[in-house]
């Protein structure tokens, strides 16, 4: 007997069998040779645990660092703004930065305060180096930042105020202060259009859409919507040819081309979600819309202007959503369950490949924004200022 001819022929055997298997797994629809965890496959260009971090500032001014991917999620906090939580200041629901964009280290984070404050404070010693006054009353206020991160605009809801500010030397571009008839006109949302050259703002309580000059504050264009609709906040997509607006007036949210704000659609929420705050997948093919009092986001295609499904999130004691952005490299969706300070609330990733939650980080602290940082300043925080994470932190 030819045991070398056997020996030959099963080491042929078995690299047909793995090529065979191989072949099968690449080929048979549903099966990918990507990583899959928590139900969502992944390939190597998403972020990995040690990748995407989340500073999370709390209602009453606790800075957190996250990692959302990990067991252990909570790496460290600071108490960068002290608000008592015996008064109705809070460190408010919005902060927007440009798709893609991150806090790095020596850079200027603006906290908004609906006291018509904002705290301005440094993300490598997360001390406070500025106090900017635009309002004086309790209510809506806001900050966003333009492309390449160097300039932020504020709104102030209650006192009108419209500014914007150089991020590097805090001071004040311009100003503008909207009202009518001795009233606010109420601005309670600003956004930039990608390419940086305008501000879209809502004037929920003068029913109008204003374009704005970034570089002088010349308003461009105002579109008159509805009586009695609010435009409430807005959002514009990745590609500067469209925005949605929220209106609290009609539960609706409606869809504009950029930059002559002619009407493309309009669409009426389900009864589960009310419409608050949203933004568009990275091609823009879908846009999420983030309810404001339930753990609901409604999926809106902006090829029909209409709902195509709804994302359930987890279910909490308080529900409502405070925000949702995407996350660097677009595989994801990021929202905060505001929740309160006595039970905390939750960041919720949710994959825009399956529309379909792929991670959840519940905290005892009650989340008003979460922004994502670099990994680089996450690492510095933690080592050299942050207190270590403590269970049951709250506020």
């Amino acid at each position: 007997m030819n045991y070398k001819l056997i020996l030959l022929a099963g080491f042929v055997v078995i690299l047909a069998v793995g090529f065979g298997s191989a072949y099968l797994m690449l080929n048979v629809p549903g099966v990918s040779s990507s990583h899959v965890s928590h139900g969502v496959s992944t390939s190597s260009s998403v972020p990995s645990s040690s990748s995407l971090y989340f500073l999370t500032l709390t209602q009453k001014g606790i800075a957190m660092v996250i990692n959302p991917f990990s067991a252990s999620s909570f790496l460290g906090f600071q108490h960068v703004v002290n608000i008592s939580v015996n008064v109705p200041d809070q460190v408010f629901y919005w902060e927007e930065l440009p798709y893609g964009d991150t806090v790095s280290l020596n850079q200027y984070v603006f906290v908004p305060l609906n006291n018509g404050t904002v705290k301005v404070f440094n993300s490598t010693d997360m001390k406070v180096v500025d106090t900017l006054s635009v309002g004086d009353s309790i209510g809506f206020i806001g900050v966003a930042y333009s492309p390449h991160m160097n300039r932020v605009a504020i709104a102030d809801g209650p006192s009108g105020v419209v500014e914007v500010v150089n991020a590097h030397t805090l001071q004040v571009e311009w100003k503008d202060t909207f009202t009518t008839n001795g009233k606010t006109m109420y601005p309670c949302d600003v956004r930039w259009t990608p390419d940086g050259k305008y501000l879209l703002v809502p004037m929920k309580l003068n029913d109008s859409i204003v374009l704005i000059n970034s570089g002088n504050g010349q308003v461009i264009n105002v579109k008159v919507t509805s009586p009695k609709s609010e435009p409430y906040m807005l959002s514009p997509n990745v590609q500067g040819t469209m925005v949605a607006v929220e209106f609290s007036g009609n539960n609706s949210v409606g869809f504009y081309s950029l930059p002559d704000l002619s009407l493309m659609g309009m669409v009426r929420m389900p009864s589960t979600v009310v419409a608050q705050r949203g933004v568009f997948t990275p091609n823009g093919s879908y846009y999420l819309e983030a309810s404001a009092d339930s753990n609901d986001v409604a999926v809106i295609s902006t090829s029909s202007f209409s709902v195509v499904n709804t994302i359930n999130l987890p279910s909490t004691s308080t529900p409502g959503l405070s925000g949702i952005a995407i996350a660097p490299g677009g595989q994801y969706a990021f929202t905060v369950i505001h929740g309160n300070v006595k039970t905390g609330g939750m960041i919720v990733l949710i994959s825009l490949s399956s529309m379909s939650v792929a991670y959840q980080v519940p905290l005892s602290t009650a989340p008003s924004f979460v922004v994502p940082m670099t990994s680089s300043a996450e690492s510095y925080l933690v080592n050299n200022v942050l207190l270590p994470p403590v269970t049951g932190l709250h506020c």
